[in-house]
């Protein structure tokens, strides 16, 4: 395993590892375990699975305390194409997720890592995965970490990740809708005593992206070979626990063809790209993201059954 104290090169670094080391012990229970959170995990992975071809080396690039490896493992063994997690290995910044990856899974793969200082060779790798970690880096060293995994990925690598965003939402489209789905959240925590905790500080290089300014810093390096939006509803719930809301939170979600999502889902290559790629790319995702007036209004009908048929379950 990589010495823990030779892998901070920048105050980002630090910072991000003392905020992970924290939540290490409770990182999969609070952000994973959900009906509605292992919905969301179930998504990328079949997404990630898209992309695999037999005996593809993976990195899981802050893999944390190997959130997703039980999801490959079941997506992957047993299949005429695919091995399991034999060929995947997970980096992480902190040690205690490491620490927590490798009780839960002995004999996986697991190495302590920074973005901007990988420890492998050139070209090790075919698939690199970056499941909601890019938020966690100052903007301005976006592109050194970009490079970074450019460099470990080999010449006709993949890079396939996810990132919450901040805008171009269902929520973000006007103050009664998002007002009507803000007073279901509430609804539901309240019926179904779905607490909320408190959270250390992340410090100041959090952030969800702004998915058009996200898919410009990604092109800088890679081309990007598709974009797809997706839970526009369900992360307000995320948190509660319920079965029944899981599967109403995913219909509200497809109520709406997962447009106006809190997610972005993309791929990206390891290969030459123009200005003209990445103006394709974002029209797509602007085009395929519109949410118009009749596609609102057949969305609150159906969030007005689906408030009416969890009220009357859960009281």
């Amino acid at each position: 395993m990589t010495d823990p104290t030779k892998i901070s090169p920048t105050p980002t670094d630090a910072l991000e590892k003392d905020f992970e080391d924290r939540i290490a012990e409770r990182y999969n229970r609070d952000y994973h375990e959900s009906p509605i959170m292992s919905y969301f995990d179930s998504q990328f992975v079949d997404y990630v699975c898209e992309h695999y071809h037999r005996q593809d080396r993976v990195l899981d690039l802050a893999c944390g305390p190997a959130s997703l490896w039980g999801m490959f493992a079941a997506k992957l063994e047993g299949t005429d194409n695919l091995e399991g997690t034999d060929n995947i290995v997970g980096v992480d910044l902190s040690p205690k997720m490491i620490e927590q990856a490798q009780a839960l899974y002995p004999d996986g793969k697991f190495k302590v890592g920074s973005f901007f200082d990988l420890p492998f060779d050139s070209g090790s790798f075919d698939i690199v995965i970056v499941s909601s970690a890019f938020h966690h880096i100052h903007d301005d060293l976006l592109i050194k970490a970009l490079e970074e995994i450019n460099r470990v990925l080999d010449e006709h690598g993949v890079l396939i990740g996810r990132e919450p965003l901040q805008s171009k939402r269902l929520s973000d489209t006007d103050g009664w809708l998002s007002g009507a789905l803000m007073h279901f959240r509430h609804m539901v925590y309240r019926l179904s005593h779905t607490r909320e905790y408190p959270e250390p500080d992340p410090g100041p290089n959090h952030h969800a992206f702004d998915p058009e300014e996200f898919l410009q810093i990604i092109a800088t390096t890679f081309a990007i070979k598709g974009v797809s939006s997706r839970n526009p509803v369900s992360p307000f719930i995320a948190r509660c626990k319920d079965a029944l809301v899981a599967q109403l939170a995913a219909f509200l979600d497809l109520s709406v063809g997962h447009r106006g999502g809190h997610e972005l889902f993309y791929t990206a290559t390891k290969n030459y790209s123009t200005s003209a790629d990445v103006s394709q790319c974002i029209k797509y995702f602007i085009d395929q993201n519109t949410i118009t007036d009749e596609d609102k209004v057949n969305f609150v009908a159906a969030l007005d059954v689906a408030s009416k048929h969890l009220e009357d379950y859960l009281t």
